[in-house]
């Protein structure tokens, strides 16, 4: 007996070494992982409500690598004008996302957002924290309803605390047409602090609209906005404008 229960220790103990060899192997197999990407053309880059390429016209690209525990990576980037030497974005992004039920979901995501080639005195590059809530099909199948919110500790020009808030919808009308809209209030610890990460403002906050639609045409995403701004006496590009992208998803 004293043999036997030996034996069964060790064959259960084995058991137990395979199957947690069979999850790890699981875990990391091919199956596991999801590669997605995108590519869009848009009239501007307005990144909450601002343009990013002088209200000239932009490219943009991204790629996901995503796991199907809930976490991944997504690497995006886009031509800007903003500052002497620089004329690229470049950002990633590390999250998890939680499904809470069918309909819902949590993302949690740290945020790097760079200037590759900029004039290093600038100081133009950030990370961030961002929490984005999700609810689909809520009123009607195919809605989708979204609040987030994100934290810099340290923004940019070295502008100290910035906190963005977003509420954000997306609606079916007609067929493939979504009706889209959006509103977001950005704020910084001061008005010297808004000067010195946008040069420009005698605030230390400001609020980002949009609406329009959203439909998809032979394969290809495409939007048409209106994107405006609360910002008073500051540049063109805070100005209201006319957005219209198109793009693929892949």
């Amino acid at each position: 007996m004293k043999y036997l229960g030996s034996s069964f220790i060790l064959f259960s103990f084995m058991g137990l070494a395979t199957q947690q060899a069979l999850a790890a192997d699981d875990w990391l197999s091919a199956n596991a992982f999801t590669v997605t990407g995108n590519v869009t053309m848009a009239t501007d880059y307005r990144f909450r409500g601002l343009s990013q390429t002088s209200n000239d016209p932009s490219v943009q690209g991204g790629l996901t690598l995503a796991h199907k525990s809930g976490f991944y990576v997504n690497l995006w980037a886009s031509n800007v004008n903003l500052l002497p030497g620089n004329s690229i974005e470049a950002d990633y992004y590390l999250g998890y996302q939680w499904k809470i039920d069918a309909k819902s979901t949590l993302d949690f995501q740290y945020i790097n957002v760079n200037y590759p080639g900029v004039v290093k005195d600038y100081h133009p590059a950030f990370h961030e924290f961002g929490v984005i809530y999700s609810r689909n099909s809520t009123f009607k199948e195919g809605d989708n309803w979204t609040l987030s919110g994100y934290y810099s500790p340290e923004f940019a020009m070295k502008s100290g605390d910035e906190m963005y808030l977003n509420a954000a919808f997306s609606y079916p009308i007609y067929k493939t047409i979504n009706l889209i809209g959006s509103v977001g209030y950005t704020k910084l610890d001061s008005v010297t602090k808004f000067q010195q990460a946008y040069g420009y403002g005698n605030t230390d906050h400001y609020m980002d609209y949009k609406v329009g639609l959203k439909t998809n045409i032979k394969g290809l995403d495409t939007e048409l906005s209106w994107i405006d701004t609360d910002v008073k006496h500051g540049p063109k590009t805070t100005d209201g404008t006319v957005y219209f992208s198109i793009g693929k998803s892949f």
